[in-house]
């Protein structure tokens, strides 16, 4: 299969972007609401598996379509890909139940890193495609390199949400650039059984991991205009979904 590589690219948005100035948002090594530009330059990546333990998630059609199996070996594919080019720090290396808050704790204790936590999606049978959530305006342009990459290397999409701009404990809470990637539904028959490919999932791996070393390089260049941020109070277990 074709490889996903955009860091040259993105390396050529460099030049072509440097003239552009940053919007005007809050500096310095944290923020509690994520009102700054995107990072640059971090050495330390957390990989979050979804899931795990008593918290089987969404469930396919066999065993290992079960999300939490599958949310951890795409977490073990991606530090596979980053090893040698940051420290990669894992929430969870086998099948046991971490809480979000803990999750978010971890997380917030690294503050040159930023958070990718990978999840899979269910929801009707004529969905298929991958998704990446984002809340404050430090994770658009990694959230936007990811779901960019995910889609050219998913070869179905069909009704998904694509970019997701939606409050949950683990895009809102933490004081780093943080994202969720669902990275497709188990619930389509022919995207789950793309998924049982270990060809698929490193592909998919690697996609996100170049999406990972593009922001390194370049920050936001590229990424066109940051949102504006959203002053909400933390997400909780008492929201709608998480």
């Amino acid at each position: 299969m074709k490889h996903v590589t955009l860091l040259p690219a993105c390396l050529a948005a460099v030049v072509l972007f440097s003239s552009c100035q940053a919007p005007s948002l809050r500096g310095g090594a944290r923020s509690q609401y994520g009102d700054r530009p995107g990072p640059k330059g971090f050495s330390t990546v957390i990989v979050d598996a979804g899931h795990g333990g008593k918290d089987p998630g969404t469930r396919g059609r066999g065993a290992f379509d079960c999300e939490k199996n599958l949310a951890l070996d795409m977490a073990r594919r991606v530090q596979s890909q980053l090893r040698g080019s940051f420290k990669v720090l894992m929430t969870r290396s086998s099948d046991t139940f971490v809480d979000l808050d803990e999750r978010v704790r971890i997380a917030s204790a690294r503050p040159d890193a930023v958070l990718v936590s990978l999840h899979f999606n269910e929801g009707p049978r004529r969905l298929a495609g991958p998704e990446t959530y984002y809340w404050r305006v430090d994770s658009f342009s990694l959230a936007r390199r990811v779901q960019r990459n995910l889609s050219a290397a998913a070869p179905v999409e069909c009704g998904n949400r694509g970019l997701v701009r939606r409050r949950l404990r683990l895009t809102r809470n933490p004081t780093i650039p943080c994202i969720l990637v669902e990275c497709g539904y188990l619930t389509s028959p022919s995207e789950c059984s793309l998924l049982k490919g270990t060809a698929y999932r490193d592909k998919l791996a690697r996609a996100i991991a170049s999406a990972i070393r593009e922001q390194a390089a370049c920050g936001d260049a590229g990424m066109g205009p940051l949102p504006k941020p959203i002053y909400a109070p933390l997400s909780s277990s008492h929201d709608r979904r998480e």
